[in-house]
């Protein structure tokens, strides 16, 4: 356990990373530009153009495709498994050999990669450029699964019914809130589409909840444990989440309107002061974690090392 760990806490360091690697070259273009560029979306072929050398554009344009074909075939072949798994062979096919599941992930693949084709050029169309339509896509599941699995952890009694009915919730109001309203009935909702999936993520949390007090399951869910290898946590596990969590704040602050965004100077005079503050914060919560573990877990440690001595 602590190894697994150990690797999904590396992957949040990396994945801190992305708001600097997406965010710093617009803020460079906004200060170049300005408001001057029709989207967001020119921000960075712009600043390609009028900053690398001519010879380095041709490399540059190969690296770019080099990376999109490759998050593009590796999204391109877990859909063509899970459509292979989750529907051919259980809804469809159950008898299905090996050599039929992978000639239809090939076809499915296949007629995936040209539905894509044909779409793709409609995202020119977005009117707030392709990382917010993609960002706005993503809310109809990233909010619904985030729910269920903390609901999952924290509550033993919310019957199955409760995610289900999250679920269709989420994908009708989310549709409605964002495209449906003023497609159909010419209402514009204004509220920024991440504020709604934040509004609807404590609206779903409180149904689940709530379906677990009106039909509870007839007793709390036990996890009944039947490790094969050791089950301690990483010493650091907690605390390094809180640092990450810590990292995380961090760079909203650096990014909002007190931050780089500040319309009057680089940073706004309370940058600094919720920065320590955070910092303050973040330390404490990584000692007390900590302390924590050492208390709960040291004795089972030093036993089991010793029956391993």
């Amino acid at each position: 356990m602590a190894e697994g760990q150990k690797g999904v806490l590396l992957t949040g360091f990396l994945k801190i990373m992305v708001p600097f690697m997406m965010m710093i070259p617009g803020v460079i273009a906004f200060h170049l530009y300005g408001p001057s560029l029709a989207t967001m979306d020119l921000a960075y072929p712009t600043l390609v153009n009028d900053l690398f050398p001519a010879l380095l554009t041709g490399f540059f344009l190969a690296v770019l495709l080099g990376a999109v074909l490759s998050s593009f075939n590796s999204l391109l072949n877990s859909a063509s498994t899970m459509f292979a798994y989750d529907i051919y062979k259980a809804a469809i096919k159950k008898d299905a050999t090996d050599r039929q599941m992978i000639r239809v992930s090939q076809w499915f693949g296949t007629c995936l990669a040209l539905f894509t084709f044909f779409i793709a050029p409609l995202l020119l169309r977005a009117p707030d450029g392709l990382w917010n339509i993609i960002r706005e896509f993503t809310g109809f599941f990233n909010i619904p699964i985030v729910a269920i699995v903390l609901v999952g952890i924290f509550a033993k009694r919310v019957p199955p019914i409760g995610p289900k009915i999250v679920i269709i919730f989420h994908v009708i109001t989310y549709y409605m809130l964002l495209w449906g309203l003023p497609a159909f009935f010419n209402v514009e909702v204004p509220i920024n589409f991440i504020h709604i999936s934040g509004m609807l993520f404590v609206i779903e949390v409180a149904i689940m909840l709530v379906a677990g007090k009106v039909k509870p399951l007839p007793k709390d869910f036990v996890f009944k444990a039947n490790a094969k290898v050791n089950t301690t946590p990483w010493k650091y596990a907690v605390p390094v989440s809180i640092l990450l969590f810590g990292l995380m704040v961090f760079v909203y602050i650096l990014f909002s309107p007190i931050g780089l965004a500040f319309a009057d100077g680089i940073v706004s005079q309370w940058f600094w002061p919720a920065s320590i503050a955070l910092v303050i914060v973040t330390a404490l919560l990584y000692f007390l974690a900590l302390k924590l573990w050492n208390q709960k877990h040291a004795v089972a440690e030093n036993e089991q090392e010793k029956l391993q001595i």
